[in-house]
């Protein structure tokens, strides 16, 4: 027993192992599929939507329903990338202004603490950082991205496709009914759980964000449709994404005003959307939590940020989920399962109540 069960910890360590070496090298490749796996949920949720309106009285047809969404969704990939690529670049041209203002600024508070120089010590330091050429790479990478797209659609289509034989083939592979029926109840545990993170967080980041976009425009901040959509994307990554999100654009009101106190008012404002958003909309909204550790969380948002930067950080957590779901289902892994979750409790998990197995 005791050697049966180093065997399988050894086998799960190499597998492990593998497939992080797999998401390393193979990770330009794999960063669109995963874009497409997410965006393929979002269509879901709004083909759903859609498929509820009638025409003289009948539902609209799956496939008419499921093109609207296609078409819905990369309209508003476009739209979004192109202002986005539009306000970085007008961003790079002004740049020297906010630099000025940055400068005016500095000298103010050295005057103001009695240091000598202080702005020129901090635009130095500035200088060296080259913030120019690193929103040129962004501007690169967001183009690249949209280039991608068309990468992107098609891996969504094959992936809606898939969906048409996949019960087919299920039955190939599964020889009995018992097998079936448990794979059907996982799959279907796995899908409601991470497509009910993934469309209502979106929901929830982009109320947040469309919240922000207001506050920014009031007090008069440049390109707040930029750090709005950057809200919105930060708001996936747990713990310190709303943190990241609320400090960019307030950072930005200082370079842009020379002044703390546009800097104070988009931090308290943008922080209070966060705060309420956070802790009174997005739990009613989302319900309950998806069972996870906060030291898992934190541990995981590390290594798929290591792995694939931002878009890891925000994968981190539905894969993670998914994880604890398979993982409940077995006993030689149930324990691992238990230290991945909340607080040991992963009984709702697993999945119960299957037919017997037919008799030879």
């Amino acid at each position: 027993m005791p050697e049966s069960r180093l065997s399988r910890a050894a086998s799960i360590g190499v597998i492990l192992m593998i497939t992080t070496v797999v998401l390393i090298y193979f990770k330009e490749l794999l960063k669109p599929l995963a874009v497409a796996f997410i965006i393929g949920y979002i269509i879901r949720a709004l083909q759903g939507y859609i498929g509820r309106l009638k025409i003289q009285g009948k539902p609209l047809h799956r496939m008419i329903s499921g093109t609207l969404s296609i078409l819905l969704i990369f309209l508003a990939l476009q739209i979004t990338i192109n202002l986005i690529v539009d306000n970085l670049t007008q961003m790079v041209k002004n740049y020297k202004q906010y630099e000025d203002s940055y400068e005016v600024f500095m000298v103010t508070i050295g005057d103001f603490i009695g240091v000598d120089r202080l702005g020129d010590k901090f635009i130095g330091r500035l200088e060296m950082i080259d913030i120019q050429e690193y929103l040129q790479g962004v501007i690169s990478s967001l183009t690249a991205v949209l280039g991608n797209l068309v990468l992107i659609v098609i891996y969504i289509i094959f992936i809606l496709l898939e969906e048409v034989t996949f019960k087919a083939k299920m039955e190939k592979l599964f020889t009995t009914s018992s097998q079936r029926e448990r794979f059907s109840r996982i799959s279907e545990q796995i899908f409601v759980s991470t497509n009910k993170y993934i469309t209502l967080k979106t929901f929830v980041s982009f109320l947040t964000g469309f919240l922000s976009y207001l506050v920014l425009v009031l007090i008069g901040v440049d390109y707040a449709f930029l750090w709005a959509f950057l809200i919105f994307l930060f708001n996936y990554i747990p713990y310190i994404g709303s943190l990241i999100a609320t400090v960019l654009p307030a950072i930005f009101a200082l370079l842009q005003f020379g002044s703390f106190w546009p800097f104070f008012w988009v931090l308290v404002l943008v922080e209070a959307i966060q705060l309420i958003v956070g802790n009174y909309v997005e739990p009613k909204v989302i319900g309950k939590s998806l069972n996870l550790s906060p030291l898992v969380v934190v541990i995981t948002l590390s290594f798929w940020g290591a792995l694939w930067d931002i878009l890891g950080m925000i994968i981190s957590v539905p894969i993670t989920s998914i994880m604890l779901i398979v993982l409940a289902q077995f006993p030689f892994t149930r324990s691992v399962a238990i230290l991945l979750s909340e607080h040991g409790d992963i009984d709702d998990l697993v999945v119960k109540d299957l037919p017997p197995e037919p008799k030879a």
